[in-house]
Order: structure tokens, then C-alpha cells, then sequence
């Protein structure tokens, strides 16, 4: 077998305290023929110090330091000097399974029309590791066909994030990160199944756990309300981008529907501090939409009709104030 250079992109900001193990998995990795780019995007921490010298001793490692722009601006950069006929990323707060680069390199070769292969998440937090998330464990390796890719990513059928695959490079002369967004990953692969379509490539998704995704304090995209309002934005984003009629278009609405809904009535009922911030900042977000919705379109298909969830939606739309004061004396 030929094993052709990969070339693995580490974006790397205030994650000092993460990097070494992050690195140190990588360099360990069983598929020995890879570069490692550290892109340390203007760390303010000892980071640089640190990508400076894993590069001296490993010859594999490369480090470019730059200013500050944000993950999707140092992955870019990444891409720019990759070297390798094929090209991952990962985070540098999370570490893998030594093999991992192996089964993904396997996937992806396994046949000349796969242009990418993904594998599966463990959460990793406190020490303590499960199952990210359980519609992703598929029991058995699966072939996602370009055409599919798009909804079942949108869906979340699909693990829809960038770091837990390997891409072949080609994609990459037709695709980049989008810069200035938040928890970029779901216009990330919005695009790339457009690119998917156009090349004719599917994705190969391994059943096989290897990317241990740390939960902590610091990390970005990783509290549970700011995801949900940049993936709100983001799915906007991808409904006003998409001309016409189609399926995907109308899965997109569908999935906007729910999501905007169902955080905000989550938001309604957080009595926190937090939650009364997080609730101003969803309704000066997003107060067109809410008054646009219908019941019909955030009642769920499987659901029977209900008088109260129809009386509880009316009143969270129309008279929220009036809804916080009954929640309140109930």
C-alpha cells in the first residue's frame, strides 16, 4: 500500500494547558507518514512557546505563528501550506486514539470515489468518557452517498463537524472555512457537500472511536446556548443562501423552526441569572422569527395534537411576560 503524506492542521489559542497531550497523541500516531501544522493564531499564553518547541523535536511538526483571527482563519492558513495529498484537523484542547489516522486513512482508500472518511466521538469530561452521541453509533461502518450528505449532515443523522475527518486534498482547490463565523462547522459542511456533489465524492464513516472531544470551562463552542444561537444564525445563513425549491431547502426551515422554538421556550423556563441574560439576547436575536412561527411548524410529526402544548406555545409567542408571571405563581 501506498501511504501518502497527511497533512494534520492544529489551530492553537489559549489551550496551553491541553496542547502537549493534544500533540503528543498525534505524534504518536500509528500512520507515521504526517506533517503536523501547529498554526498558533496569536496565543496570548505560553502556546507558542510550546508549538516552538514540539517543532524541535519532531521534524515532522511544523509551526506557524500569526495574528489573531479565529479558528476558520488559522485552519485556512493551514490549508494554504499543507503539504500532504490529504488533509485533516483537530482541535488543540482535544486528544485521539494512536490508530486513528490509520482507520481514517483506510476508509478513505478503501475506493477512488470516497473524498472523505469520519470517525466517531467520545466525550471526554472530568476524566469521565461516553458516547458523544448515540444517533452517530451506527454498530457498523456506513457509505454516505454525496447526494445524502448534505441533509443527513443538516439533520445531524451525521456528525457535521470538521475536525473528525480526513479530507482528500483536491476538495480543498474548491472549498474554505468561512471566516468571522462562530462554531463554523455547520456552514463549513453546508459547503462542503455542495463541493461533494460537484467532484462526485462520497464519505466513508467508520464505526471505530478515536477523537476524545474535551468538555471544559474555556473551550470554545462549547457551553450549550451560544451553539444553539450561532447555529440558529447559521442556519439562516444556509436558508437564505439556498435559491429555490428543494429538499434541502426545506429540510434547513424545518430544522430552523424547531431549533429557534424549542430554545426558546428551553430559555422561558431557566430561572437562572444566566438564563434571563441568555433569553434578552435570544429575543432581540431572533424576535422576527419568533413572531413568524406556527404551531404547525414546531409541532413535531410524531407528537398527537395538544391543547395545552397549542395554549403554551400561543402564550410564549404572543404574551411571553404573561407566560413568566403564571410559570411564576403556578
Amino acid at each position: 500500500m501506498d501511504y501518502s503524506l497527511i497533512s494534520i492542521i492544529v489551530p492553537v489559542y489559549k489551550s496551553e494547558r491541553y496542547l502537549d497531550e493534544c500533540v503528543g497523541s498525534l505524534v504518536n500516531q500509528t500512520y507515521k507518514n504526517i506533517e503536523i501544522i501547529l498554526v498558533d493564531d496569536g496565543s496570548p499564553d505560553h502556546c507558542p512557546a510550546i508549538c516552538d518547541a514540539w517543532a524541535a523535536k519532531d521534524n515532522r511538526i511544523r509551526v506557524i505563528h500569526k495574528m489573531n483571527g479565529g479558528s476558520s482563519s488559522a485552519r485556512n492558513v493551514g490549508i494554504d501550506n499543507a503539504r500532504g495529498s490529504y488533509i485533516g484537523f483537530v482541535d488543540s484542547d482535544d486528544f485521539f486514539d494512536t490508530r486513528m489516522y490509520e482507520k481514517l486513512y483506510e476508509g478513505i482508500t478503501r475506493s477512488s470515489n470516497i473524498g472523505v472518511a469520519g470517525i466517531k466521538y467520545w466525550r471526554y469530561e472530568s476524566g469521565e468518557v461516553s458516547i458523544y452521541n448515540g444517533i452517530w453509533d451506527t454498530k457498523k461502518d456506513t457509505l454516505v452517498k454525496a447526494s445524502e450528505y448534505g441533509i443527513l449532515a443538516l439533520k445531524k443523522k451525521i456528525c457535521h463537524a470538521a475536525p473528525n475527518k480526513l479530507y482528500k486534498k483536491c476538495i480543498f482547490e474548491k472549498l474554505r472555512f468561512r471566516e468571522g463565523a462562530f462554531c463554523e462547522d455547520v456552514l463549513f459542511s453546508h459547503d462542503l457537500s455542495k463541493v461533494l456533489m460537484d467532484l462526485n465524492l462520497d464519505m466513508w464513516d467508520l464505526d471505530y472511536y478515536a477523537y476524545y472531544y474535551r468538555i471544559h470551562q474555556g473551550s470554545l463552542c462549547r457551553s450549550e446556548i451560544p451553539i444553539d444561537i450561532s447555529y440558529i444564525h447559521n442556519l439562516l445563513t444556509i436558508i437564505n443562501e439556498e435559491k429555490g425549491e428543494s429538499a434541502y431547502k426545506s429540510a434547513a426551515i424545518d430544522i430552523f423552526h424547531h431549533t429557534l422554538y424549542d430554545n426558546y421556550y428551553i430559555l422561558l423556563n431557566d430561572n437562572s441569572s444566566n438564563g434571563k441574560a441568555n433569553l434578552k439576547l435570544f429575543q432581540n436575536d431572533f424576535q422576527d422569527q419568533i413572531k413568524l412561527l406556527k404551531y404547525k411548524d414546531v409541532m413535531y410529526k410524531e407528537n398527537k395534537y395538544s391543547l395545552y402544548a397549542y395554549l403554551s406555545f400561543l402564550l410564549t409567542k404572543y404574551w411571553p411576560n404573561l407566560y413568566l408571571r403564571m410559570k411564576s405563581r403556578a
